[in-house]
């Protein structure tokens, strides 16, 4: 069974080999050949030989990892960790996905305190206080 395993990572691992190589364009398009005009108005010559991209978008995920590279890596860890450590760790994301729940109500309370806070700061009377209610209060403390 380990064997088996061995041959099919190693496997995996060649065939992705060329996973950070650049991409190479399967046609190239001549940029000195002559524009035909197909339309029946006139297309400036600065429009006509624009060069085009020929290089395809790849986007990869994590790392530079695509789907299949990280769905062998979470196999291997599954075999690597057992049944009873995934219990636990599934377990544990299911807390912390509950408690990430609570996250944007908290927020919002906390948000709706500050906006009380600042109503009554607003509402209330500037307080004009000299320099002796200031010592009062200071030497009170």
């Amino acid at each position: 069974m380990k064997s088996i395993l061995s041959y099919f990572a190693a496997f995996m691992m060649m065939a992705t080999a060329s996973a950070f190589a650049p991409v190479t364009p399967q046609s190239f398009r001549s940029m000195t050949q002559p524009t035909i005009p197909t339309s029946s108005y006139y297309t400036p010559a600065a429009l006509q030989h624009q060069r085009k991209s020929v290089a395809n978008v790849q986007t990869m995920g994590l790392f530079g990892l695509g789907a299949p590279e990280i769905a062998i890596i979470l196999v291997a860890a599954a075999f690597v960790l057992g049944p009873q450590k995934l219990a636990e760790l599934g377990k544990d994301a299911g807390k912390i996905a509950g408690e990430l729940k609570e996250v944007p109500k908290e927020f919002q309370k906390g948000l709706q305190e500050g906006e009380a806070n600042a109503n009554k700061l607003k509402q209330a009377p500037p307080a004009s206080m000299d320099v002796e209610t200031v010592e009062e209060k200071q030497k009170s403390e």
